[in-house]
């Protein structure tokens, strides 16, 4: 009978150990996709904003 409790246990322990494994991938998931939307974001904005004005962006305007 103490074969059988100790099945039992072992089993629950497992099942408790994979839905933590779960909630841990869906949580990693939801953190990688919430990253991702910020920096879709990010670009749309920055793709709307107008250019820079010469001598701000990333060229040197060398006139005088």
């Amino acid at each position: 009978m103490s074969s059988l409790a100790a099945t039992a246990t072992h089993l629950l322990a497992t099942s408790q150990n994979q839905t933590i494994g779960i909630a841990a991938a869906r949580q990693q998931i939801a953190s990688e996709k919430a990253v991702a939307g910020l920096v879709a974001e990010s670009a749309t904005k920055a793709a709307s904003n107008p250019p820079a004005p010469p001598g701000q962006g990333r060229h040197v305007d060398l006139r005088v």
